[in-house]
């Protein structure tokens, strides 16, 4: 059984949102193929695509990952792993689609702890901006007072300049919310997209079991 590049597509954008790294550090798009990135991704493209096929479990691309990360993953080190998944005997699919499955499971695992750690960082940003549109109103209330009651223009353009220094921190941390929100949809794009090719792959187990039963 071979699930495709696709599925190594889908956990290299999930890796890229959890744990970010200076090669994989550009904005996640909405969609991608891991191919088209370039030959600069190189080894690291490779790695994924063998991921994604199932040929390597979920250890072992821990393991290279960490080379990779380290700038010390060497293509020899993927063709030893690629040479051992075609010296497994014929009816082995299981095996693939088993490690295929555990990263997905363990991609979905941390992509609800870090959507869960989101919403309340989004929570939170939300409040401050609230706060901060409050603080905008009662600066620009007294600077109307300063001049309609006291005649006090230097106090009003001073309430006024404290304004705009809120509007300013207001505008960049919405600005922050609305990227955040952005990354939300997107981690439940890709969420979706991983759920849906578990249940193929979960299928693709099923029949395979189903076979060995009436073989026996």
């Amino acid at each position: 059984m071979s699930c495709g590049s696709p599925l190594g597509d889908l956990f290299y954008l999930a890796d890229r949102l959890l744990y970010p790294h200076p090669d994989i550090a550009a904005p996640l798009p909405s969609h991608t193929s891991l191919m088209a990135e370039g030959p600069g991704v190189g080894v690291r493209a490779a790695l994924y695509r063998m991921y994604g096929e199932g040929q390597i479990s979920e250890e072992v691309f821990t393991a290279l990952r960490t080379l990779a990360d380290r700038d010390q993953l060497r293509p020899a080190d993927l063709a030893v792993h690629r040479a051992r998944a075609r010296r497994r005997p014929d009816g082995h699919s299981d095996v693939e689609a088993m490690n295929a499955l555990r990263g997905i499971r363990s991609r979905l695992a941390h992509l609800a702890q870090a959507r869960a750690a989101s919403e309340k960082v989004l929570a939170n940003m939300e409040a401050r901006v609230a706060g901060l549109g409050e603080r905008i109103v009662g600066k620009e209330q007294a600077a109307r007072d300063a001049v309609a009651v006291e005649s006090d223009e230097t106090a009003a353009r001073s309430r006024l300049a404290e304004k705009a220094e809120f509007a300013s921190s207001r505008d960049r941390l919405a600005a922050q919310a609305q990227a955040l929100r952005a990354d939300l949809a997107r981690l439940d794009d890709l969420r979706a997209q991983l759920e849906a090719k578990a249940a193929e792959l979960e299928a693709i187990q099923a029949r395979i079991r189903l076979s060995e039963e009436v073989l026996k």
